[in-house]
């Protein structure tokens, strides 16, 4: 597993901030970047080894990114290092090991910095062009030489360091980057600038790396002289090109998810979100051969178009590769089954959850990038259990309580302008489940003390402004079957899944309390807790048939149920179980399909399974008509869709594979019952129609495993369970 980055902040102290001396005045766009004057700054000084180095550090924080060479050479793997945070707030501090670089002579060291979030420039609806620490890119480094004589010294950043602006004329995380390999600005020296106020701290997350790199699967011509590269699945990261060609000829890349039917990607803004382009790189030769790819803007994408390749043959096979760009998370789990549609299920989901870590969990790497609650909420077992997500989703609590006023922002990180004030504990419950959820996995109890008192803020405020104990949300069962395939509420009485998440809200902060040894404010939480499932019942629930709904509802919605039943808002045993009958035969009516949208879908299978119905979720999962995970395997689909719809419009988000956690846990039968692991069930639920399957999970104690399959008529278990572990069998139902 992996820990915090071992770094001293104090090995920062003498180094200065510094930056280019020359302001653009005006942010820069694609219109207004060509004459360089906006163009990446390159930060340069010459290191003189007169004896070996035992040991060369480079300590480093950043306003936006910063790529580290030697002598030209990229002098480590990390990319978009540091990470986003809320540079107001925090500044990351991460270090690079330079030991095998710096032999003995001169070297150039040079910091080239890109705008990440800290310096944007596009104006986008979720202001990160506006946010209270923009400014142009800086940076502030110190490198420590340890000699092998013993002595040591210490180059740090300051006015003897210089600047040129180098060739990358534009870098924008979501527009792409615009490049002129014939460009370089004057050598001058860089000024020193008061930089990010925010405290600095270790990197809590591991660091984004290129973790694979993949050949084309095609090379087709829709148009003449417009070449569509694809790639064999959906992706986060970009293309690395090796092209030869006259000085000023001009390559476009444009990446998309999926094809048109022009043949061509769809590589457009489709909602309007941002002024001045996306998804799009440009590089101008300097004539020659050459090999290039973007640093400082990752993408979203399994096609890319290629104009103005230089050879009317276009590309060949290794031209145009695809580097694979995400948080170098571990994966934690294997799972396998001998159903190939619910591995396919599991597998696309991994794949989803990799392409949405950049540093903190994010819902899309195509359009948004943003560290959205909700989905967070959903996914963090998902997380949890498959890759070695703790560090990432640590990290991104810390950020998220760092919104809270007392309500934590809709997104996080947050410039601030979009997302906050907002009323929806449907999203803002993660401020509580999600680091609960990391304590149950890692058992790690430092993880709730650094947020209570902004959890504990929050929950009160929220039962504060929920008259008689009725919540209410602008944010409920999003893209539930029906809703616009761009994102939409379905036609749900939204205070109904509110409730029930003020349900939770207060039980994890009892749960939490109890924790912290906090025992009168866990009593209390409790008893609220109580009141809110009082409310929920009068409000909601009619006992004599099970169905719960409110006025505003537009028929049977299935997410209700699933709240009912996965967040204890009923404990009477009868009434739970017309609850779920009610929701059974609804599923039943659809012809077995689920009518769940990214809240429901991640209990609804687990709850069914839990009631006596697994033969049921196990035709759930198994459709593969409209609405359905199926849907999109027989469509082509190799991660999960935005939404049930084939127009979804993205294919990268996780939230409706979180259908995971009941492969895992119910199908393969492993589930996490104490904080840490110490136990975990044994509990395959699916036997009577699965023949067989297993699955094992890296936990803090070491990896322990299920596996199960017929032989001779029965079903044979295998468990796995290391030392400070222990096995449970509990009783079931329905296999």
């Amino acid at each position: 597993m992996h820990d915090a980055d071992v770094v001293d902040v104090e090995d920062l102290t003498d180094a200065r901030w510094i930056a280019h001396p020359e302001r653009p005045g005006t942010w820069p766009s694609r219109a207004t970047c060509r004459d360089g004057r906006c163009a990446a700054p390159v930060f340069t000084h010459e290191v003189r080894i007169d004896v070996p180095v035992r040991r060369a550090r480079l300590v480093l924080a950043a306003g936006g990114h910063a790529d580290v060479r030697v002598d030209g050479a990229l002098a480590t793997d990390e990319v978009l290092s540091p990470g986003t945070t809320h540079w107001d707030r925090r500044v990351e501090v991460v270090e690079h090991d330079l030991t095998a670089v710096l032999t003995v002579g001169r070297h150039e060291l040079s910091l080239e910095l890109g705008r990440g979030f800290f310096g944007m420039t596009n104006a986008n609806v979720w202001g990160w062009e506006r946010a209270p620490w923009h400014d142009e890119p800086c940076v502030r480094a110190a490198l420590h030489l340890e000699h092998a004589d013993g002595s040591r010294r210490t180059v740090v950043t300051g006015p003897a360091w210089t600047v040129h602006r180098g060739p990358r004329l534009l870098d924008d995380l979501y527009a792409g980057e615009v490049v002129d390999l014939r460009f370089r600005g004057p050598r001058v020296p860089a000024a020193l600038v008061a930089g990010p106020v925010g405290e600095p701290v270790p990197r809590l997350a591991q660091p984004s790396r290129i973790t694979e790199v993949l050949g084309p699967v095609s090379v087709a011509e829709p148009l003449p002289g417009e070449f569509v590269v694809g790639f064999p699945r959906v992706v986060s990261g970009w293309v690395r090109l090796r092209v030869d060609g006259p000085a000023g000829t001009t390559v476009r890349l444009r990446y998309g998810e999926r094809l048109r039917p022009d043949g061509l990607p769809n590589a457009d803004d489709e909602k309007g979100y941002f002024t001045d382009g996306f998804q799009t790189d440009e590089i101008t030769l300097a004539g020659g051969p050459v090999t290039w790819e973007p640093r400082f803007s990752y993408k979203g994408f399994r096609y890319v178009q290629v104009s103005g390749w230089p050879d009317p043959a276009g590309p060949g096979a290794g031209d145009v590769l695809c580097c694979v760009v995400h948080t170098d998370a571990a994966r934690t789990c294997e799972f396998t089954v001998d159903d190939p549609l619910l591995q396919w299920i599991h597998d696309a989901t991994v794949r989803t959850l990799e392409n949405n870590l950049h540093g903190y969990p994010t819902d899309t790497p195509k359009y948004e990038k943003n560290g959205w609650t909700g989905d967070a909420l959903v996914g963090a077992d998902a997380f949890l259990t498959n890759l070695d997500a703790a560090p990432v989703l640590r990290s991104w609590v810390r950020s998220l309580a760092e919104t809270c006023d007392p309500v934590p922002a809709l997104t996080a990180p947050n410039a601030g302008v979009f997302g906050v004030h907002t009323r929806a504990p449907v999203w803002h419950a993660a401020l509580l489940t999600v680091p609960w959820d990391l304590f149950r996995h890692t058992g790690d109890v430092s993880v709730l003390a650094e947020n209570w008192a902004e959890a504990a803020a929050y929950a009160r405020h929220e039962l504060g402004r929920s008259p008689g104990g009725i919540a209410d949300t602008i944010l409920g069962d999003w893209v539930a079957p029906g809703t616009d395939p761009g994102g939409a509420n379905p036609p749900e009485d939204s205070r109904v899944p509110a409730t029930a998440f003020l349900v939770r809200i207060l039980d994890v902060a009892s749960w939490t309390a109890g924790e912290l040894a906090r025992s009168g404010e866990a009593a209390w939480f409790a008893d609220r807790a109580q009141e809110v499932r009082a409310a929920f019942v009068r409000e909601f629930l009619d006992p004599a048939t099970g169905v719960v709904g409110g006025p505003g509802d537009a028929g049977f919605r299935q997410s209700h149920h699933v709240l009912a039943l996965a967040f204890d808002v009923v404990s009477d045993h009868d009434v739970r179980a017309r609850i779920a009958a009610a929701l059974a035969a609804d599923v039943r009516a659809r012809d077995d399909h689920l009518d769940t949208g990214a809240i429901g879908t991640k209990w609804l299978l687990p709850v069914l399974t839990e009631a006596g119905y697994a033969e049921l979720a196990v035709r759930i999962a198994r459709q593969r008509t409209p609405p359905s995970w199926g849907a999109w395997f027989e469509a082509g689909a190799t991660t999960t869709f935005e939404h049930w719809d084939l127009a979804a419009r993205s294919h990268g988000h996780y939230f409706l594979g979180t259908v995971d956690d009941w492969l895992t846990g119910h199908v393969g039968g492993l589930r996490l019952l104490e904080p840490g692991w110490r136990s975990f069930a044994v509990d395959p639920r699916c036997t009577d129609w699965i023949d067989s399957a297993a699955v094992s999970v890296v936990t803090p104690h070491g990896t322990v495993a299920v596996a199960w399959w017929h032989e001779d008529g029965e079903v044979r278990v295998r468990v796995d369970a290391p030392p400070g572990t222990r096995a449970v069998r509990p009783g079931h139902n329905g296999a």
